[in-house]
């Protein structure tokens, strides 16, 4: 077997894995929560599980794109922690917000550093 290195910064890595978990958190809170309430016979309010579950997989998509190199899934990871952080502000008196604005900070200033910028851009 060969052994496969991975060139690729830790800032990048970084980046790309808090995009497969947040991305992720909305897949499985609309797929659970669609589930649910198709057992409950609970089909008043599907609207809301299904937009969580369809923002899931436009988020996963931008993820991808990024993870393989693609300049648009950078800017789409720059755009969606910024969307983040500010909607964070707004509610920073729950703790879960304070939690979300750090990781999201942590993520802008992973998509920032130079050796993300750099492996992504190129030297300029």
């Amino acid at each position: 077997m060969t052994d496969k290195k991975d060139n690729r910064p830790l800032t990048y890595r970084i980046a790309g894995w808090h995009g497969f978990c947040f991305a992720g958190v909305f897949l499985l809170y609309g797929g659970v929560t669609i589930i649910l309430d198709i057992l409950d016979r609970n089909y008043d309010n599907l609207t809301q599980p299904i937009m969580f579950a369809i923002l899931g997989l436009i988020l996963i998509s931008v993820v991808f794109a990024y993870k393989e190199g693609k300049r648009w899934g950078w800017y789409g990871l720059v755009i969606i922690n910024c969307l983040i952080v500010v909607g964070c502000l707004f509610g920073m008196r729950h703790y879960e917000n304070i939690i979300l604005f750090v990781l999201s900070v942590v993520a802008l200033y992973t998509l920032f550093a130079s050796p993300t910028k750099d492996y992504l851009f190129g030297h300029r």
